[in-house]
């Protein structure tokens, strides 16, 4: 019994190691989904490039 606790206690630094690692890869993501700009995801492909082309012309105008 007292060989599996000291084996038991040889493997939990690792194993936090291993879930810090999993929770900042976790976190990573998370921020990368929040970074995604979302008002553009209820726009489809086409409508995304026609405001892309169309981004310097709609400038312009409210500069002037």
């Amino acid at each position: 019994m007292a060989q599996l606790l000291q084996n038991f206690y040889l493997f939990i630094p690792y194993l936090f190691v291993a879930l810090l690692m999993l929770a900042a890869a976790i976190g990573v993501w998370l921020i990368a989904q929040l970074k995604k700009n979302s008002s553009y995801q209820n726009f489809s492909i086409g409508d995304r490039l026609f405001m892309k082309r169309n981004a310097s012309r709609l400038r312009k105008v409210q500069i002037h």
